[in-house]
């Protein structure tokens, strides 16, 4: 069985990294950082909003 046989049989979808390798290599860095903003877009979301509910909760039981 080959890499490729096996990586299928294991679920890995091969149509994306045959559609990555179709790009350049400029272009993947551009879609590498255009994900990588998106990720830490979320991830400032995501502590804005912990931080509000710690000090809403933070404010109900001080009351």
């Amino acid at each position: 069985m080959s890499a490729a046989e096996a990586a299928e049989r294991a679920g890995f979808d091969l149509s994306l990294v045959d559609e990555s390798l179709r790009c350049s290599p400029k272009e993947r860095a551009r879609q590498h950082q255009a994900g990588l903003e998106v990720a830490l877009e979320l991830e400032t979301i995501g502590r804005q909003l912990r931080d509000r509910t710690q000090s809403t909760s933070t404010a109900i039981f001080r009351r």
